[in-house]
């Protein structure tokens, strides 16, 4: 790992940006630790004194990642981030959570299966399994739409019933009401 903390380079610096801008086309977030030896406030710190890495940023989501705003919304960069976490509950329940007190809205269960997290079916359900037996999840509830569509909800954001009507309406309803 180069020690870019000592250095001011403009190449390092360009092969800094460079690695980060790369994972992020890619759909990726980068350990900060991959490329920097201190942690993440020493990284923002030396990265105010350089130029030409406006669009990097760092991100403290189960540990700390940085990401191109040029090529990923925040967003994308925390799903990213939760991809890539072992505690896959943990990554869901945040995800859940997250979208619950934001929008509010249930997560599609289907939005794991697709990028960036790209969970397999057998992970998902093992891991929905697992959050709704456990007490430290107990806030995360399921629901299913008339068509059978799977959706996860938080209930310190959402009531159980507009949950519900929601689920029903991103399911079938907008696809009667266009």
């Amino acid at each position: 790992m180069p020690d870019i903390s000592e250095s001011n380079s403009s190449e390092t610096l360009d092969a800094l940006a460079g690695k980060v801008r790369e994972a992020s086309r890619s759909g990726k977030v980068l350990p900060l630790h991959d490329v920097w030896k201190g942690n993440g406030e020493d990284f923002l710190e030396w990265k105010q004194s350089q130029t030409g890495m406006d669009d990097i940023a760092l991100m403290q989501e189960n540990g700390e990642f940085l990401y191109s705003e040029q090529h990923m919304t925040r967003a994308y960069a925390e799903g990213a981030a939760r991809a890539v976490c072992k505690d896959k509950c943990y990554a869901i329940a945040q995800t859940v959570r997250g979208e619950s007190r934001t929008y509010p809205r249930p997560t599609p269960l289907a939005l794991f299966g697709e990028a960036p997290f790209l969970f397999s079916k057998d992970i998902l359900d093992e891991a929905v399994k697992t959050m709704l037996s456990d007490p430290d999840y107990g806030d995360i509830r399921p629901i299913q739409a008339s068509d059978g569509s799977r959706f996860l909800f938080s209930s310190v954001h959402m009531d159980p019933a507009h949950a519900e009507s929601m689920a029903e309406w991103m399911a079938v309803g907008h696809m009667q009401n266009p």
